[in-house]
C-alpha cells in the first residue's frame, strides 16, 4: 500500500492564515489567490489551504476521500492531493468545532456558516449561494438569484445576470414594444423590441397595425362599413351584414357605400334576413320587421321594477333587488352556488356603495347594487386570499385552453320577458387584483353573463358580454369572422390603465397599486316578448385561486323598441 501522509497540515493552514496565498507546493504567489475546490472533497485548494480532509479509514485520492487500499494503478493522486485521516474528535483548525462536525475542518470558521445548506461551509465553498456560479465570477456571491447563469428580470433594480446592465433588452420577462407613428395605440409588428419598459419610439405594447400612417386603421379600431379593413384583421367590413339580406347592421357605422351591404344601412336585427328596412311588417309577432321603430298590433309596455327601499344582505332576494331585477311575476327561479365547493360567505349579496363614499361607485339605480366575487369583499387584501385550490380546479366549458376555474360562483335567475319587451340591459363594473401585471396572461379572471333561451339562443348557453381585446395579437378568448374577442376580464379593451384610470374605485382594495377595473359597462341583448329565459351571472379565478376579482351589478331594465345590442363602456 502507498499512502501519502501530510503532517502538520492544519498547523500550516493556520500559519498562513489570510496573510498570503500559496501555490500547490505551498509557495507564496503574487496577487489575490482564489481557492478552487470544484469537484474536490479533499486535497489542496491551490492557495495553500485544503478543500477538506478525510477522516476515519478514508484516504484522499485524486481529490476524493476513498476507502480501502489506495495502491496500484488507480492511485494517481500526487503528494499534495492526499492527507492523513484526522481524528474526528480533534479540532485541527482550532475554531471550536471538532473535525468530525466541522463543515470546513481545515479552515477556521467558528460560525459554521453554510448559506446554500450543502454541508460545505462558506469558508471553503467555491459557490457560497449554490446558484451554480463560482464566487470569483459571481457579482453577488451570496445572492442565489443573482449570477452569470441567472435570468435578467425586469424592473427590480438588480443586475440579475452580472453583465453590468440592469433591465436590458430581451430580459427573460420582457414585453414587446412597438413604434406607433400614427398615435392610434398600436404599432407595426416588425418594429418589435422586447423591453422592460418604453424606450425611445418604442412606446406601445399592441402590434398588428396594418397602416401606421392612418390613425383610423389599427387593431384597436372598430370595423366600419366602408370597404376598408379598419381593424387590421385582414377582413373587410366583417359584421356589417351578418344575415346576408343586403342591409348593414344599424349598430355598425356605414361610411359611403359598402359592398358588404349594397342596399344601405338600417338593419335593426341583423340576425334574421326576415327583418330589414325592406321587410313587410307582421302584426302581432313581437318584431319590428321593417325596422321603422314600431311593431304592428302590439304596444310596448314600460315596466318599472317593484323594489323595496332597502336591498341589502346576503339573500337571493336582496341580490336581485339590489340589481333591480325585482319583478315578482317575472322571476320564476333564483339560486346561488359555488362550483368548486368553496365557502362563499361575503362573496355575494346586496350592498350599499363599496369603498370610499366619494369614489365613482355610487349605485346607478336605487341605493344599492349586487356584489359577486371570488373572494371576501369585506377584506382589504384581495391579492392572496385562499379559496378553491383546496377543492381543486374544474374545467371551464367556454374556454378551450387547459386552464381551470377556481373559486367559481354563480347566481342563476329564470325570468319571463314581459309583453312588449325586445331586450334587456344591465350595468356593471368588473374589478380585479390581477390588473395590470397579468394582462395578456393566462391568469385572466372572468365575469360571464350567460343566457339560455329557447328562441333567442336556441336553448344553448351563450355568453352575451364580450368586447374587443386589449392585446388581440397576444391574447383573445375566441375569434369570430376573423375578429378577436375577449370576455369581460382583465384582457378586455375596457381595462383602465393605472397611468390614467378614469373610474375612481378607491377604498375597495382593487384601486391602482392593488388592481384596477373596466370602469362602468352596459350590456344589452335581445329577447322576445313573453319568452322564458335563464340568466347566469358567473365569476371565477382562472388558473389559480389567488388575486381575487369582483363585479358590481346594477340597473337591470327591460328594453322596448329599437336598441343597440352589445357591451359598451359608460365612459
Amino acid at each position: 500500500m502507498r499512502v501519502h501522509w501530510i503532517h502538520g497540515a492544519i498547523a500550516g493552514i493556520l500559519a498562513l492564515g489570510a496573510a498570503a496565498c500559496s501555490d500547490d507546493e505551498g509557495s507564496p504567489v503574487d496577487g489575490d489567490c482564489v481557492p478552487d475546490c470544484a469537484g474536490l472533497t479533499c486535497g489542496s485548494d491551490g492557495c495553500g489551504g485544503f478543500c477538506g480532509v478525510c477522516v476515519g479509514d478514508m484516504f484522499c485520492v485524486a481529490g476524493q476521500c476513498t476507502a480501502g487500499d489506495v495502491g496500484g494503478p488507480t492511485d494517481t493522486a500526487p503528494d499534495t492531493d492526499t492527507s492523513a485521516p484526522l481524528d474526528p474528535a480533534a479540532d485541527g483548525d482550532q475554531d471550536g468545532v471538532p473535525n468530525g462536525e466541522d463543515n470546513c475542518p481545515g479552515i477556521f470558521n467558528p460560525d459554521q456558516g453554510d448559506l446554500d445548506e450543502d454541508r460545505l461551509g462558506d469558508g471553503c465553498d467555491n459557490d457560497v449561494d449554490g446558484d451554480g456560479d463560482d464566487n470569483v465570477v459571481d457579482c453577488a456571491p451570496r445572492a442565489p438569484t443573482v449570477g452569470p447563469s441567472a435570468p435578467e428580470l425586469c424592473n427590480n433594480g438588480v443586475d440579475d445576470d452580472c453583465d453590468d446592465t440592469v433591465d436590458e433588452e430581451d430580459a427573460s420577462d420582457c414585453e414587446g414594444y412597438y413604434i406607433d407613428t400614427d398615435g392610434d395605440g398600436a404599432g407595426v409588428t416588425s418594429t418589435r423590441r422586447c423591453l422592460c419598459g418604453p424606450d425611445g419610439d418604442h412606446v406601445v405594447v399592441v402590434a398588428g397595425d396594418c397602416d401606421d400612417g392612418d390613425a383610423s386603421r389599427g387593431p384597436l379600431q372598430p370595423e366600419v362599413c366602408d370597404n376598408i379593413d379598419n381593424d387590421c384583421n385582414t377582413l373587410i367590413d366583417e359584421g356589417c351584414d351578418d344575415d346576408g339580406d343586403g342591409y348593414c347592421d344599424d349598430a355598425m357605422v356605414l361610411v359611403g357605400a359598402s359592398s358588404a351591404c349594397p342596399l344601405g344601412g338600417g338593419d335593426c336585427y341583423d340576425y334574421s334576413a326576415l327583418v330589414s328596412p325592406a321587410a313587410t311588417e307582421i302584426e302581432g309577432d313581437g318584431l319590428d320587421n321593417d325596422c321603422d321603430g314600431e311593431k304592428a298590433g302590439e304596444q310596448v309596455v314600460e315596466l318599472a321594477p317593484d323594489c323595496p327601499a332597502n336591498c341589502v344582505g346576503g339573500t337571493e332576494d336582496a341580490f336581485l333587488c339590489a340589481a333591480e331585477i325585482c319583478y315578482p311575476d317575472l322571476v320564476l327561479l333564483k339560486s346561488v352556488a359555488s362550483l368548486n365547493g368553496t365557502a362563499i360567505t361575503n362573496h355575494w349579496g346586496g350592498i350599499q356603495q363599496w369603498g370610499s363614499p366619494s369614489n365613482d361607485l355610487a349605485p346607478i339605480a336605487g341605493n344599492s347594487y349586487a356584489m359577486l366575487g371570488t373572494g371576501n369583499y369585506l377584506v382589504s387584501d384581495h391579492d392572496a386570499s385562499p379559496g378553491g385550490t383546496a377543492f381543486g380546479g374544474i374545467d371551464d366549458p367556454f374556454d378551450p385552453s387547459p386552464q381551470q376555474m377556481y373559486d367559481a360562483i354563480e347566481f342563476r335567475v329564470v325570468l319571463k320577458a314581459p309583453p312588449g319587451a325586445t331586450g334587456f340591459s344591465l350595468d356593471y363594473i368588473f374589478m380585479s387584483a390581477e390588473y395590470e401585471e397579468f394582462i395578456g396572461d393566462i391568469f385572466n379572471d372572468r365575469f360571464y353573463i350567460i343566457m339560455k333561451a329557447p328562441q333567442t339562443t336556441g336553448n344553448q348557453p351563450t355568453i352575451i358580454n364580450f368586447t374587443n381585446c386589449s392585446k388581440p395579437n397576444e391574447y383573445s378568448d375566441f375569434v369570430e369572422a376573423g375578429q378577436a374577442w375577449c370576455y369581460i376580464a382583465i384582457n378586455t379593451a375596457f381595462s383602465e390603465p393605472c397611468n390614467n384610470p378614469v373610474t375612481d374605485i378607491s377604498g375597495t382594495g382593487h384601486e391602482c397599486g392593488f388592481g384596477s377595473s373596466t370602469g362602468w359597462l352596459s350590456t344589452s341583448w335581445p329577447i322576445n316578448a313573453n319568452e322564458q329565459f335563464e340568466l347566469t351571472f358567473h365569476i371565477h379565478d382562472t388558473a389559480d385561486s389567488r388575486w381575487n376579482s369582483h363585479v358590481l351589478l346594477d340597473n337591470f331594465r327591460w328594453e322596448g323598441g329599437v336598441f343597440t345590442q352589445g357591451t359598451f363602456s359608460q365612459n
